[in-house]
């Protein structure tokens, strides 16, 4: 087991099974027996356990020093297939497919990724054109208000009204 890279779920739940006497268990203390040393390597340790508790191959306790895991006795409710046995029933799925008149089920066609030119070249293209700016008519000076005949009414301001009435 000190072999493998990354543990999984099967490689936790064995050391947990073979390791029943030093239960309950810390988080640490499963790293630890399942040789996760690097991060990677605890964070599947630590989803595997997450896994199984959630499947309650294992019961997850509160404790002061933090959560403890025992075995609760009852197995694995999904059985994990083996890639051969996937692969036979993919077949015989396809089979009954292909007896019912339908098309066996194809691999997704691969979309290759465009260069970066061509995503821009795209962007651009869809990119809407600016709206023409609207034409203002040019307004109108206070000289030329005056210069009309216009008469300019000037408020004070409040600082000034106050200014008179001291």
């Amino acid at each position: 087991m000190t072999s493998k890279t990354n543990p999984t779920p099967a490689a936790v739940r064995a050391w947990l099974t073979a390791n029943v006497i030093d239960a309950p268990w810390t988080m640490v203390a499963i790293c630890e027996g399942c040789a996760a040393e690097t991060i990677d390597q605890r964070r599947a340790v630590r989803d595997a356990v997450r896994y199984c508790v959630g499947a309650g191959f294992i019961a997850r306790t509160e404790t002061k020093i933090g959560p403890v895991y025992e075995l609760t006795g009852q197995g694995m409710p999904r059985v994990v297939l083996t890639d051969a046995e996937r692969k036979e029933r993919q077949r015989e799925r396809d089979a009954g497919r292909a007896r019912s008149g339908r098309r066996p089920q194809q691999q997704a066609v691969a979309v290759p990724k465009r260069s970066r030119a061509a995503r821009v070249a795209m962007q651009a293209a869809n990119t809407p054109a600016p709206s023409a700016v609207k034409v203002v008519p040019p307004v109108e000076t206070i000289e030329q208000f005056l210069a009309r005949g216009g008469r300019v009414q000037r408020l004070t301001a409040h600082w000034e009204q106050m200014e008179r009435a001291a």
